[in-house]
């Protein structure tokens, strides 16, 4: 009886444990469903803030962050199959082939941490930070 009850005790745990690392998800994970983000991305010369709106669509995730002004900077869509970033447009002084190769990596490892519940990624390399942070009542359907 008391292994039963121990048992039963080590599943329930399991489940709340479970449950809670699906809650900590902060990608849109159902077709249709929306997520906004306060972005901010911090690199040495310069910085982008504003907002990013990541939607589920035909099982890939599509992004347009924006900045204060209304300009879309970045236009990307990433396929969580194959972990992987396509960038559809970028802001005209970002839009050279090296800036390209740099978010393209830097995005899809953004992502997996988002997947993870973490709002910051560093790439220690360049000395870029990235901060998306969930804007309160930003998952819709």
């Amino acid at each position: 009886m008391r292994l039963f009850i121990l048992i039963c005790l080590l599943f329930n745990s399991l489940l709340q444990i479970t449950a809670v690392g699906q809650d900590k998800c902060l990608l849109p994970l159902h077709e249709g469903e929306s997520i906004r983000y306060d972005a901010y991305i911090e690199m040495p010369q310069a910085y982008i803030s504003g907002i990013c709106i990541l939607l589920y669509d035909e099982h890939v995730i599509k992004g347009s962050l924006i900045n204060e002004f209304g300009i879309t900077a970045i236009d990307f869509i990433y396929y969580p199959k194959k972990e992987k970033v396509k960038l559809c447009s970028v802001f005209g002084a970002m839009d050279k082939w090296y800036i390209h190769r740099v978010l393209r990596k830097d995005l899809a490892q953004l992502l997996q941490c988002l997947k993870q519940g973490e709002t910051q990624y560093i790439n220690k390399r360049r000395n870029i930070t990235y901060n998306f942070k969930p804007v309160d009542n930003a998952i819709t359907q």
